[in-house]
């Protein structure tokens, strides 16, 4: 892009990428840090840098995102650039695409002279369309088929992945591409480099895809077939209008500390087909069923957007941090939080990490965390379908799901997932070893849909919750809360659990005991919810 911009005195070309913060750290950083001198041409609130020429008009380069095709209509449909490169076009759908194309056009110009450039993984929501371009060659009755050349590039070809090692071994950038066989190649890149060692220890349908950057990997994404980026993503000010206070919320995560631990925020209601018509622009006859997910936090070092800096983040800070993200006024609308099963047995002092996480929880009015539903292939299941009824606009009477633009990596990591070839009805899942933010990010998503939507047998922490707010609410003289330590008995294991316990200040003690001995009337075999020590009659 620099070489052509000092070439084409008085141009204009763009870098894009779907988000600010991709294109910020992956190009404007990395062009400042590797030619300083540049710096002082960078507009920095305009995202644009201004080249000064020897002889005729500046050049300029606009770094820029656009995160829908409300975006991309909105800064392209009157833009005029030379060239413009799109990096990870994958994540851009075939409607984006074409709009940016227009785009490219500049006065004056021969035919041909403007160039689009596309840089794209194998995997995410226009895969699909660059393959029938680049790999079928499947054309429209004016497009010609010399119009769409593309270049395979292998992790092998980039040298910056084993400079080291060369230099270890004496050798040259030179000697690399020139005393070097294509195989020579790339076993040197996967034995001798970090990156290409991790993409070769993958399951086979990765490295396809990964690796070897395969068009027929893509046969094996598990999503592929119903995935519609156009009709899932919600732009946030449509989040507004959809969301309604009486709309039943919730939380989910996928707890990790070795791996990323992302938390979820989603609702459920239903739309009139006026509301579904005015916001989403679906024609349907009958209300609408959907769920939202509406906000995304990562906790994890390596990160998209690295919010959660370090990856041993302590579990209290993460719940600190869930509080800090959710309205005052939302949290005690919030009525569920669907923990990974994993955070239940894992301890980081006395407790477990969900009692940590739920004291702190409980303290702003939220939820403590619950077992979630793990059914993995149940609950891929169901997001698939889904994804299916919302590709289809609600053509049936099932939930749709909708996405906001807020969850940038959960809409990133749909589209990536791929399906297990050992088994069809599950994904790849990631070794303990190993971390991968779409696994992660999809995880939680599916605790958050399967546990809320479709759940299985409620675990014992769920009843207890219930029964004991159900007691409450029929005794009629409710004025505060309080946590309570629960006990629950599940044969030889106890499970302790805070619940929280509407109580009134006369009688606390009796009334809550009256709760608890109609929560057990909610199980068949005896006794298995009993107070704390710190409930004893006459404290």
């Amino acid at each position: 892009m620099l070489v052509r911009r000092m070439g084409l005195p008085g141009t204009i070309g763009a870098i894009l990428m779907r988000n600010y913060d991709q294109v910020k750290r992956y190009h404007i950083d990395v062009m400042m840090r590797e030619y300083p001198e540049l710096e002082p041409y960078y507009h920095k609130t305009e995202s644009r840098l201004v080249l000064p020429m020897a002889a005729g008009p500046p050049s300029e380069i606009h770094f820029t995102h656009a995160e829908s095709l409300e975006d991309v209509i909105r800064k392209f449909r009157s833009a005029n650039y030379y060239d413009l490169l799109i990096d990870q076009a994958e994540q851009f759908t075939e409607a984006e695409l074409r709009e940016i194309k227009q785009a490219v056009r500049w006065k004056q110009t021969p035919m041909g002279a403007c160039k689009l450039g596309l840089g794209f993984n194998m995997g995410g929501a226009g895969i699909s369309f660059l393959r029938s371009k680049f790999h079928l060659k499947e054309m429209n009755k004016n497009e010609r088929a010399e119009d769409f050349e593309s270049i395979h590039v292998y992790p092998w070809d980039n040298v910056e992945w084993v400079r080291v090692a060369l230099a270890e071994d004496g050798l040259t950038d030179e000697d690399y591409y020139t005393l070097f066989t294509e195989e020579q190649r790339m076993e040197y890149c996967a034995t001798r480099s970090d990156y290409g060692r991790n993409l070769v220890s993958q399951d086979e349908a990765l490295q396809k895809r990964d690796w070897f950057g395969s068009w027929e990997s893509l046969e094996g994404a598990f999503f592929g077939r119903v995935w519609d980026r156009g009709s899932a993503v919600i732009e946030k000010d449509k989040v507004a209008a959809i969301s309604k206070p009486w709309h039943k919320r919730w939380l989910s995560q996928d707890w990790g500390r070795g791996h990323y631990c992302p938390t979820h925020w989603h609702l459920s209601g239903e739309m009139s087909p006026a509301e579904a018509l005015r916001i989403v622009g679906w024609t349907v006859s009958k209300p609408l069923k959907f769920v939202l997910t509406y906000r995304e936090y990562i906790a994890g070092g390596a990160a998209g957007k690295d919010e959660g800096g370090e990856r041993e983040l302590a579990e209290q800070d993460i719940a600190r941090e869930i509080v800090s993200r959710t309205p005052e006024a939302e949290r005690a609308t919030l009525r569920s939080f669907f923990l990974s099963p994993d955070a239940f047995a894992k301890r980081s002092s006395a407790n477990t990490i969900d009692y940590e996480i739920g004291q702190i929880l409980r303290r702003a009015d939220m939820p403590a965390p619950v077992l979630a539903d793990n059914d993995r292939k149940g609950g891929f299941a169901l997001m698939y379908n889904m994804c299916l009824e919302t590709k289809q606009h609600g053509s049936s009477d099932e939930y749709v799901w909708l996405i906001s633009a807020e969850c940038p990596e959960l809409i990133s990591a749909i589209p990536l997932l791929m399906r297990n070839p050992k088994d069809l009805d599950d994904v790849i899942a990631t070794d303990k070893g190993s971390a991968k933010l779409e696994i992660d990010v999809t995880d939680s998503a599916r605790y958050g849909l399967k546990s809320m939507l479709s759940p299985g047998k409620k675990p014992k922490s769920v009843l207890i919750q219930e029964a004991v707010a159900k007691a409450y609410e029929q005794a009629g003289r409710v004025n505060a809360t309080r946590d309570v330590h629960v006990q629950a008995e599940e044969g030889l294991k106890v499970s302790r659990y805070d619940v929280p316990i509407p109580v009134n200040p006369i009688s606390q003690n009796t009334a809550a005991y009256l709760a608890l001995k109609k929560a057990e009337k909610t199980f068949k075999s005896g006794p298995v919810v009993r107070l704390g020590r710190n409930w004893r009659r006459g404290q």
